[in-house]
């Protein structure tokens, strides 16, 4: 009787595990790791990513964005401090007409998710953005991925 009582929560909680592995697992360590102050940040800094993933979040329930993102963020980025209280702008460009999207995981647990906020490009405003880290993916809206670059700076 035991056994069958196991075999069937087991059961029943099988798709929570699948539905897990359909979503982009902030926990996970990252393609890299940067680090910036809100005065290292005065100055724009830019990163090269390949954009997308083989994960649709229509298939992840935590979140109203549409696109294809890696599992595992492809930077953490770790703002060091913020006393100035500026605004920090993350944006996805890309060559190619190809359609990015920007999903980010900030430090007080929040997911935030853009597509097309400047043409295709993607861009997320955080006025008084705290500082932590900030767990970002760099997306594509289909399936094909893409070279793109990450942008980051802080504005008064």
């Amino acid at each position: 009787m035991r056994f069958i009582i196991a075999a069937t929560v087991a059961l029943a909680l099988a798709p929570l595990g699948a539905a897990a592995t359909q979503c982009p697992d902030f926990t996970l360590p990252a393609g890299k790791d940067l680090s910036y102050s809100e005065d290292d940040l005065w100055s724009e800094r830019s990163h090269g990513v390949t954009a997308g993933g083989n994960l649709s979040l229509w298939n992840c329930s935590q979140f109203d964005g549409v696109g294809f993102v890696a599992r595992q963020p492809d930077f953490h980025v770790y703002l060091s401090s913020n006393a100035k209280d500026r605004k920090i702008r993350f944006k996805i460009t890309a060559d190619d007409g190809c359609d990015t999207v920007l999903l980010i995981n900030t430090p007080g647990a929040a997911w935030l998710f853009n597509d097309d906020d400047e043409g295709l490009d993607p861009v997320i405003r955080l006025r008084s953005a705290q500082a932590g880290r900030y767990d970002i993916w760099a997306g594509t809206f289909g399936p094909d991925a893409c070279m793109a670059t990450l942008h980051l700076e802080a504005f008064p």
